[in-house]
């Protein structure tokens, strides 16, 4: 793969996980919950905050979502974001799936989305890792960008950087400290404070603004979008992004169309 300079500072804005496909998926829950805190109260408020912003993102969502929330997908396309799969119930995509049961994940989650209207633009491993298969299906199935990352890779404080994959796939990285569930949740040494987490983005968005680097922020909206504080968080840190003369804010399509 080859690696593809931006010149300027990007911060590609996306959103992962509805509903309760991840409870599903862990055999804690057998069924879906029009009440889900993420459903109900997450996803309206980062809608509104995109549109204030006037910001578009990617929304990977689980093919199971396409049976349960058709209407929530709906509302989220209908605002001018972009749809992307994110397995089917929230998989370990990496560690608890063979190649054959990937395959059969993709050609199903696709096949639902677009059964209910929706044409998936880009794909996120569950767990982030994409696993053996992911990228040649994907390229047999029609995806332009693969928004997962290989084994070993993610590592905090580094630069990811767009790539070029196998198959014509355009590749958008991310790094853990890029993600909200991993600061508040899973960080070693403690979780971060809304406050904490704040500065740690700005840190990283003026390394990107600096060397032209890339930013792929990944935010829940079980985590970040029914807590104030949090959302407030994610406010700061977005305001500085678009009001930077060095940084564009992006959908995963619109960093993939750079090249």
């Amino acid at each position: 793969m080859s690696a593809v300079s931006t010149r300027r500072g990007t911060l590609c804005l996306t959103v992962d996980n509805l509903g309760m496909a991840l409870a599903v998926g862990r055999r804690r829950a057998a069924r879906p919950d029009a009440d889900e805190p993420g459903l109900r109260r997450g996803v309206p408020a980062f809608l509104d905050l995109f549109a204030e912003l006037r910001l578009r993102a990617t929304f990977f969502v689980e093919g199971w979502n396409a049976l349960h929330h058709p209407e929530v997908i709906e509302r989220i396309a209908s605002a001018g974001h972009e749809i992307g799969l994110h397995g089917w119930v929230h998989e370990r995509w990496a560690e608890d799936l063979d190649d054959r049961a990937r395959e059969q994940l993709l050609w199903d989650g696709t096949a639902a989305l677009r059964l209910a209207g929706f044409t998936p633009v880009a794909f996120r491993a569950p767990g982030g890792y994409r696993g053996g298969r992911t990228l040649e299906v994907l390229s047999e199935l029609g995806y332009r960008i693969d928004s997962s990352i290989g084994a070993g890779a993610g590592t905090p404080g580094t630069t990811p950087e767009i790539t070029l994959l196998p198959g014509g796939l355009v590749g958008v990285p991310w790094t853990w400290d890029m993600i909200d569930f991993w600061q508040y949740e899973m960080r070693p040494g403690g979780a971060q404070k809304p406050g904490q987490v704040t500065e740690d983005w700005l840190d990283l968005l003026e390394a990107a603004a600096e060397r032209g680097g890339l930013v792929t922020l990944i935010v829940h909206p079980f985590v970040t979008g029914v807590d104030a504080e949090r959302m407030a968080a994610l406010r700061r840190v977005l305001e500085h992004a678009v009001e930077h003369p060095r940084i564009d804010v992006l959908s995963a399509g619109q960093v993939a169309a750079l090249i």
